[in-house]
């Protein structure tokens, strides 16, 4: 997908596309942040309305959380929201390297370990193991399986010693559970693919603050606490109305919000959605979604160990210090999906059940290590639910049983030349889910915009 990125300098004859009227980008998360980046660069008016009280979006950092921050003793930045940057050469990656951003690639700096019967290996250890080797088997040929279904019925015939295991490396690493995620929709994802294997974290800058400074010519462009409930795009104008009775004009619009946003209705639009889009969006979910960030006084599970996979209740669990502070003594936990609603009903409690299920692979050592309050002896711990966030609702999307990148594309159709939608559900490039699906979404709806004025 081509860059549109150029500058229009103070002494330049004029904008590089002219255009008397002006657009409104809705969301300013990566995608929003993104599009509207491009479309400044272009010399097209455009503003930001963003629901919440910070950028970002999912794109959300301990360290800029002031009623958080002092929870954590990590000296390196702890994510809570998107926390991996998949690909050296992706969209992302580039822009860390142009930006000269110190990153650590997760595969060449640590070693995974899966869980089975209670019991943490490392993949050579366990591979003498008939069903471990299997069902890594199968995870592996994920990019080529060319059958149908949810993985859990493609899956039916590995060990149920394997269950979990599989569950955490595919349904939950891509929002959901095997028993929703389609397994053709998430093939022809990977095989759209086109960066490479790495798999980045930052080393010392929290992903929020770099976001903000990758795209601070827009910074001032975004409207915070403006919640958008009605787009009325049937006159010559386009009436924004927010949750307050306020109104905005616009010739244009694009819109980011999360699909779960859409899916519930939070904004009507006149005319409606496209038959095509609303079709699309029922096999397109986007499941409840938490992340729990706790320290430990010892570092238990080990010193190069880097995801552990196939627990339960932490069955996405990242070592996050890992080659990046002098205390590796933090586990950030990713739960998606049904497990998600579960531990999200218990509130708090919930970090007991993760603590117990530790406490039964590492013979107690987890409870005794956890980080206390000196004072109170309660355990310290943060939890993201971004079920619970009021304009996210979820975490990221996946594709249902009969989902396929088709559906995507149809989730960015335009409402005539006027209205348009971006975010990570509507990318193509086969990085729904992630950061690089928010920006190449971002970047392809302000190309299909900007055409629609140079025709």
């Amino acid at each position: 997908m081509p860059h549109l990125l150029s500058s229009c300098g103070k002494d330049d004859p004029g904008p590089e596309v002219p255009y008397d009227g002006n657009v409104v980008v809705i969301g300013a998360g990566a995608s929003g942040l993104y599009a509207a980046d491009i479309l400044k660069a272009k010399g097209i008016q455009v503003s930001i309305l963003e629901a919440g009280n910070q950028i970002g979006g999912r794109v959300k950092s301990l360290r800029n959380q002031k009623d958080l921050v002092n929870i954590s003793a990590a000296d390196f930045p702890v994510e809570l929201g998107a926390e991996v940057v998949y690909g050296s050469d992706s969209i992302w990656g580039t822009n860390l390297k142009n930006f000269k951003v110190n990153t650590l690639d997760i595969g060449s700096i640590s070693t995974d370990r899966y869980i089975m019967d209670s019991v943490s290996k490392t993949r050579d250890d366990w591979q003498i193991d008939g069903d471990f080797a299997n069902a890594q088997s199968f995870v592996d040929g994920l990019p080529d399986f060319s059958g149908s279904g949810t993985v859990a019925q493609a899956s039916a015939g590995l060990s149920n010693r394997v269950k979990a295991l599989v569950n955490s490396q595919i349904g939950n690493l891509y929002g959901t559970s095997n028993e929703k995620l389609g397994i053709a929709g998430v093939a022809e994802a990977l095989k759209a693919r086109i960066y490479d294997n790495q798999k980045l974290v930052l080393k010392t800058n929290p992903m929020q603050d770099f976001l903000i400074f990758r795209f601070d010519q827009v910074r001032e462009l975004v409207q915070l606490n403006t919640q958008v409930t009605a787009i009325d795009a049937t006159g010559e104008k386009i009436i924004i109305t927010d949750a307050n009775g306020g109104q905005i004009e616009a010739t244009k619009v694009i819109v980011t919000v999360p699909l779960s946003i859409l899916k519930k209705n939070v904004i009507s639009f006149n005319p409606g959605l496209p038959s095509a889009m609303t079709s699309s969006m029922s096999r397109i979910g986007m499941d409840h979604s938490i992340r729990v960030v706790m320290d430990f006084k010892k570092n238990f599970w080990g010193a190069s160990t880097g995801f552990l996979w196939g627990g339960t209740s932490f069955p996405n669990c990242y070592s996050a210090g890992v080659g990046r502070g002098e205390f590796n003594q933090t586990l950030s936990i990713t739960i998606n999906g049904p497990k998600a609603v579960e531990l999200s009903a218990l509130g708090a409690d919930m970090i007991n059940v993760i603590l117990a299920e530790l406490d039964s692979i590492y013979g107690g050592q987890a409870t005794q290590f956890v980080r206390r309050d000196l004072d109170t002896g309660n355990v310290l711990f943060i939890i993201q639910d971004w079920g619970k966030e009021e304009f996210i609702q979820g975490g990221y999307s996946y594709p249902m049983a009969t989902a396929t990148l088709a559906d995507r594309e149809n989730l960015g159709l335009p409402i005539g030349e006027k209205i348009f939608f971006a975010g990570e559900a509507t990318d193509i490039s086969g990085s729904a889910g992630t950061l690089n699906g928010a920006l190449a979404s971002g970047e392809r709806v302000a190309e299909q915009l900007i055409k629609t004025i140079t025709g």
